[in-house]
């Protein structure tokens, strides 16, 4: 549950979030495939080499979500979770 004074939303209300098509992924895959995504677009933990480590990006690879402030961000931005299998690594 996202707080009204959450230092989160305040960095990062970002309109272009909002109704997005994200896929869930892993930080192994992402730091093998897509290496310029660093850190969550929300609370800026860093994306680690790691299988276990669960994260969400849009089809586009223009950012990524970790797997808390996905869950708190969900509904509010609206997102369509996809199956994982629409990733195209570029």
């Amino acid at each position: 549950m996202v707080e009204k004074d959450d230092w989160r939303r305040l960095v990062n209300d970002n309109k272009f979030l909002k109704k997005g098509e994200i896929n869930p992924t892993d930080g192994e895959e992402i730091c093998k495939h897509a290496p310029k995504l660093k850190r969550c677009e929300f609370c800026l933990e860093p994306v680690q080499d790691n299988p276990n480590q669960r994260w969400f990006i849009p089809i586009d690879l223009s950012y990524c979500i970790c797997e808390n402030c996905f869950k708190d961000f969900h509904e509010r931005f609206e997102w369509s979770v996809l199956d994982g299998w629409d990733i195209e690594w570029q």
